[in-house]
């Protein structure tokens, strides 16, 4: 190996590994765990025959382990950055020719890598799958007897394609270019019939079965810069087998310099047109609110206010979990009703973070259902041990034991769940689950007793307002019902559930302003007006429409009263 090569190796090795952690765990967390909650990795024998059994299943089972580390982002972003190091180390090792231009050409395959993690959807089975096909390209580029050596390629090609999936095709593009033409040619013809053999086996399209099963969360999608890292290693090996020199030591300087900077340029443009920051943002609350951090999620809208239904969703379900709803709600960004409890999508994301507001309001069927939906439309068919571990704690609280335990069996076979589940399954079998479980005592506590109803996201001030009026000590739903009746704009309906709870003390600021609004709506003055809505309120109001009358741009009246109900009931959710 030349000096300048081995330099390069291990500068670029290192700075490889420090920018993917430095990326994955500073800047792109929330994508880390996204991954983890998708999956339950189950260490059983049923589970890993179901899994190895289909093209690729080898791959697939290796990545779905390394995933649920990923619970931890720090871990997740350092078992990115090992893959991707592995990658370029193989990759090189893999080369006849160890000059400083095949070791600038190797970290092309590990950065087309790092940008297919870019995609939320991307899968760490292709990064398993390449480096498990380099490691035997370099395991058989090891046989010195020609024959064993043509032997183990060939029957290579069809044990790794249903071990490790179509990326196996790593191993024919190295072997065939180091072997003579006509072996190289039967080895790529080979692995492209294996394919289409492989559909009259197993129950895949044609094209899932050339392009991949395992890499990518939807089927149906052809994971294109998972297949990059091929492209880029085929011409490493080309170049390898095919170059014998590169001129005089400048030349090969300069080459390697111009692949680098190859590299160095595409990551920004990576960035820009891959990275989707907008969803790190989503995943971050959505993260938070699974673990409950409140005040978190309340820090974070300070620094920047979210504006999407979803992110807006989870700011609030924390501000009612610090009981300041009533009081702060109006100082961000607010956009309707979906910004408190948003409709249902059918999808995989969506429904769990408002689950979680429907669980906290004591609404558990329907945040069993959002719970189970979500966990059904998971594009890969996997299942979820967030979503188990919630529809356990959903069943137990309904009474129905024996589907909990259903639910618990699973989870008892990981890792990061198996004690919960433990620990759950033996207050159910002692009768002590509520006595034990305070969350649980409390939820259960909240939920309707004596009355039910049908799901109706059009009437949801009734249904909530139903759990208020059973339960008077169920202030989720009382700060829920007086929240939804302000961002409908519905003024009077909001005095008639104020008019249930009002207790004689100062109302809360946004209940305040709401008075006040209705007050001015059926009043020429403000005789008679109760004492603790005079004051600075009515000089304020009255400031209010007197500015809104003249026509006040809205940017100047959202930096004057944006933290007011006044300004959300005349400028937002129009």
């Amino acid at each position: 190996m030349q000096k300048s090569a081995k330099y390069l190796l291990v500068a670029g090795n290192i700075f490889l590994f420090a920018a993917t952690v430095l990326f994955f765990a500073v800047y792109y967390p929330y994508h880390v765990h996204y991954q983890e909650q998708y999956q339950l990795f189950e260490f059983t024998a049923a589970y890993f025959s179901s899994i190895v059994s289909v093209p690729g299943g080898l791959a697939d089972y290796l990545g779905r382990f390394l995933t649920q580390f990923f619970l931890y982002s720090g871990i997740g972003s350092v078992i990115y950055a090992l893959a991707l190091v592995l990658v370029q180390t193989l990759t090189f090792a893999c080369s006849r020719n160890k000059s400083l231009v095949n070791c600038a050409l190797s970290f092309l395959p590990a950065v087309a890598l790092w940008i297919f993690h870019l995609d939320e959807n991307a899968l760490l089975s292709a990064d398993v799958a390449v480096i498990l096909s380099l490691l035997s390209a370099l395991a058989v580029s090891k046989v010195r007897r020609d024959d064993v050596r043509h032997i183990c390629f060939i029957v290579g090609i069809p044990v790794l394609y249903f071990l490790f999936g179509s990326l196996s095709f790593v191993f024919v593009c190295i072997v065939a270019c180091r072997e003579k033409p006509w072996w190289g040619i039967s080895g790529v013809l080979l692995s492209l019939a294996i394919p289409f053999a492989a559909q009259y086996f197993f129950d895949y399209t044609l094209r899932s079965l050339y392009t991949g099963l395992h890499y990518y969360r939807f089927y149906r999608v052809v994971p294109v810069w998972a297949w990059v890292p091929v492209i880029t290693i085929l011409i490493t090996a080309v170049v390898d087998c095919t170059v014998n020199h590169y001129g005089k030591s400048t030349t090969r300087t300069v080459i390697s310099v111009l692949i680098l900077a190859v590299i160095a340029a595409s990551v920004p443009l990576a960035l820009k047109h891959q990275a989707d920051f907008d969803k790190e943002e989503l995943m971050e609350y959505d993260f938070l609110v699974r673990f409950q951090k409140w005040d978190k999620i309340i820090e974070e809208a300070n620094i920047k206010a979210p504006d999407k239904p979803l992110s807006v969703s989870c700011l609030n379900l924390a501000l009612a979990e610090k009981w300041q709803l009533a009081d702060r709600m109006f100082n961000y960004f607010q956009n309707g009703p979906e910004g408190l409890l948003p409709s249902f999508v059918r999808d995989f994301t969506s429904p769990l973070p408002t689950a979680e507001a429907y669980f906290r309001l004591g609404m558990v069927n329907t945040a069993q259902r959002y719970t189970f939906e979500a966990q059904e439309s998971i594009p890969d068919y996997q299942k979820s041990a967030r979503c188990y571990r919630r529809l356990a704690e959903t069943n137990i609280i309904n009474g129905d034991f024996d589907v909990a335990r259903k639910y618990l069996k699973p989870l008892k076979n990981t890792i990061f769940y198996r004690q919960w589940a433990k620990t759950a399954e033996e207050y159910l079998n002692s009768g002590e689950i509520f006595d034990r479980s305070r969350d649980l005592s409390e939820i259960s506590s909240m939920r309707l007793q004596n009355h039910d109803f049908l799901f109706s996201d059009t009437e949801m001030d009734s249904m909530i307002g139903t759990l208020m009026l059973e339960n008077g000590r169920n202030m989720m739903a009382i700060q829920y019902l007086m929240a939804y009746c302000l961002l409908k704009k519905d003024v009077a309906r909001f005095c008639e559930c104020y008019s249930m709870i009002d207790d004689g003390r100062v109302p809360s600021k946004s209940y305040q302003e709401a008075l006040l609004l209705a007050w001015v709506g059926s009043h020429s003055d403000f005789e008679g007006l109760p004492q603790y809505l005079g004051g600075q309120n009515t000089l304020r109001i009255n400031q209010f429409i007197r500015d809104y009358k003249q026509g006040v741009p809205a940017d100047r009246m959202e930096k004057t009263y944006g933290d007011t109900y006044w300004f959300y009931y005349y400028y937002r959710y129009q």
